[in-house]
């Protein structure tokens, strides 16, 4: 049986270094476990810049399908994460077999705000937190304050 209701990919998909994916009902929200959702909607993510790369409808069916999930696993193609509400322990496995690190949200997160959080990621450390001033003498201070010498280990 074909699982794969539509599937919708951009032109660009190849150039993104960073692939994320969202188990979403509505586009907006992740809403869905993993085996059950509708629709897998996947971003290209950059420190600047963030593009819809594909969404792929699914036929809903409930049940235990092996092959329900492996088309499912082989729209994550090249994800690095996949973000939704509910995973079952074996196919979360299954995804860090081939790459992709499924992380459990509440209901309702917003696909946006997460976005932006990985977006925050790139950001450099010295931008995220306080850079301490150095004093370019700190290293003489360090060896005047204490007493250094080597050891001759030929004893």
């Amino acid at each position: 049986m074909h699982h794969v209701n539509r599937h919708l990919s951009t032109i660009s998909a190849a150039v993104w270094s960073m692939k994320v994916a969202f188990a979403s009902s509505d586009y907006h929200h992740v809403d869905q476990h993993f085996g059950a959702t509708p629709r897998l909607v996947i971003y290209g993510v950059k420190e600047d810049q963030v593009t819809l790369l594909k969404v792929v409808d699914f036929n809903v069916q409930y049940g235990h399908q092996e092959d329900k999930l492996t088309c499912r696993i082989d729209a994550l193609e090249d994800c690095v994460t996949l973000y939704c509400v509910a995973i079952g322990d074996t196919v979360f496995r299954q995804l860090l077999q081939v790459g992709v690190r499924a992380v459990r949200v509440p209901a309702d997160t917003s696909i946006a705000m997460l976005l932006q959080q990985i977006q925050q990621c790139w950001k450099p450390m010295e931008q995220m937190t306080t850079r301490r001033q150095r004093d370019p003498d700190r290293f003489e201070q360090l060896m005047a304050e204490r007493e250094w010498h080597e050891e001759d280990d030929a004893g």
